[in-house]
């Protein structure tokens, strides 16, 4: 008796501190997020006032201006973003799966349209047609095969944006107005499929991945976050189709699958993928996740999700896949026009433009700010939280695509859009902070206060 009653106060300590470690570790989240923030808002406020040239970042780390306008149209999002929180965490664990997954891509849909409609700047609802689409005008002229072969040699001519991009989505608008479909109502149609499109690919890879009820917590975080205050803008669309693309091709690496269901999501994903490397060049770095999983899943596939009998070789979806992406890729070459040779091209135009003001050394760090005010501090959080091995390897293989895309040179600033393909593999973290209830709710709230509040601080064109 006398040594139980010595143990007990040993016990009631180690109990008393593993209550608290989650505590501490979301301070320390947290003040790591705002001090991540606030120096590299001060330390380029610094960059700005020492060098002659003009970085363009009015709001530096961010494109755009800060203006503080509250005013009603700041209503909408709220409201909407209010119904969200209610109804996501609450539809996420009792609907049927392919209910949440409809319910989920509509809700993103619904609030990146209400903050679209919130900011104030003119050119919101026209960036992706001014960009891109009415482009168009320089296939109409030539023809898409004479537009093929000479984009690289012409692409130094071409607006910024196409000295950027491979020529597949000035390709894509102009076969639509062929059959009538332009305008910017349309070309941010094609957006807020691209958003949804991501929503429901990270969503399948982190259900065949880490299991259905991880997917099910992480899926209101896919929406509520700031980083749909950029939604109205082309990287948008590149992240619909390149993790469609990753999404279909890690569902093939399964075991589990069935011949003709391997061969349709083989298909599909290669598809996908080289249609998303035709249309932009950063991509290609989602290979990474595709490639994790596939490892994993060779080395010890019941761990990652899978069934002991397998039928398939994880490596077989991915040979497969990347075949036929780089048959999508090669296609061009019939009328002239090499992806490698634009890839070139776009380096030469990229240091020779804004990047060569911009250097590197500032935004190898303020890129990462950016990306973490995109994701948000409730995402800092469950990334201190987050324990599962099989979420982390959805979610560690994101940060992997962002530290390589960081530490490339080849992002210097505005990388709250250029990096929109990558944010929703981290965004799935959020599985980590509850189940149900009130917590998820309290945390999405915070969520959406801080994209309601940049809405209205930040004035951006896109």
């Amino acid at each position: 008796m006398t040594a139980s009653r010595s143990h007990a106060p040993a016990t009631v300590v180690r109990a008393a501190r593993a209550r608290s470690l989650p505590g501490r570790r979301t301070v320390l989240a947290l003040a790591a997020w705002v001090v991540l923030l606030v120096g590299v808002r001060l330390w380029g406020l610094h960059v700005v006032a020492t060098r002659d040239e003009n970085l363009k970042l009015r709001a530096i780390p961010l494109f755009g201006r800060w203006a503080w306008e509250a005013g009603w149209w700041l209503l909408l999002p709220a409201v909407v973003g209010a119904l969200v929180v209610a109804v996501l965490p609450w539809a996420s664990c009792r609907w049927t799966w392919h209910a949440v997954l409809t319910v989920v891509a509509a809700g993103g849909v619904l609030l990146s349209l209400s903050l679209a409609v919130a900011q104030a700047h003119p050119d919101v609802w026209t960036n992706i047609d001014d960009s891109y689409a009415r482009q168009a005008g320089f296939v109409e002229e030539q023809g898409p095969g004479a537009f093929l072969r000479d984009y690289t040699e012409r692409q130094p001519a071409y607006p910024v944006h196409l000295q950027g991009h491979p020529p597949g989505l000035v390709l894509l608008f102009w076969a639509a107005a062929q059959v009538g479909l332009s305008g910017p109502w349309f070309a941010n149609a094609v957006a807020m499929l691209g958003a949804a499109a991501a929503i429901v690919a990270v969503l399948a890879v982190l259900r065949d991945v880490a299991g259905e009820r991880w997917a099910r917590r992480a899926a209101p975080f896919l929406v509520v976050a700031p980083a749909a205050v950029w939604h109205t803008n082309a990287d948008i669309i590149f992240g619909g189709a390149a993790l469609s693309g990753v999404a279909c091709l890690i569902l093939a690496t399964n075991p589990a699958r069935n011949r003709r269901r391997w061969v349709a999501l083989t298909l599909a994903g290669g598809l996908s993928f080289g249609a998303a490397l035709m249309l932009t060049f950063g991509v290609a770095l989602l290979v990474v996740p595709v490639l994790v999983v596939a490892v994993l899943r060779s080395r010890n596939g019941p761990a990652c999700g899978s069934k002991p009998r397998a039928a398939l070789e994880p490596w077989w979806a991915v040979l497969g896949g990347g075949a036929v992406a780089a048959l999508v890729v090669l296609a061009p070459l019939a009328w002239g026009y090499w992806w490698l040779e634009g890839l070139q091209v776009t380096r030469e135009r990229y240091y020779a433009g804004v990047a060569s003001a911009r250097g590197y050394g500032y935004f190898v760090l303020a890129n990462l700010g950016v990306f973490a005010l995109a994701l948000g501090p409730a995402i800092a959080v469950a990334l201190a939280r987050l324990r599962d091995r099989r979420v982390w390897l959805v979610v560690g293989s994101g940060l992997a695509v962002v530290l390589l895309a960081d530490l490339s040179g080849m992002s210097s600033g505005e990388t709250e859009r250029i990096w929109q393909p990558f944010m929703p593999l981290v965004l799935a973290a959020g599985c980590a902070l509850a189940a149900v209830g009130g917590a998820v709710r309290g945390w999405l709230t915070l969520q959406l206060a801080t994209t309601v509040l940049l809405v209205a601080a930040l004035k951006v064109p896109w």
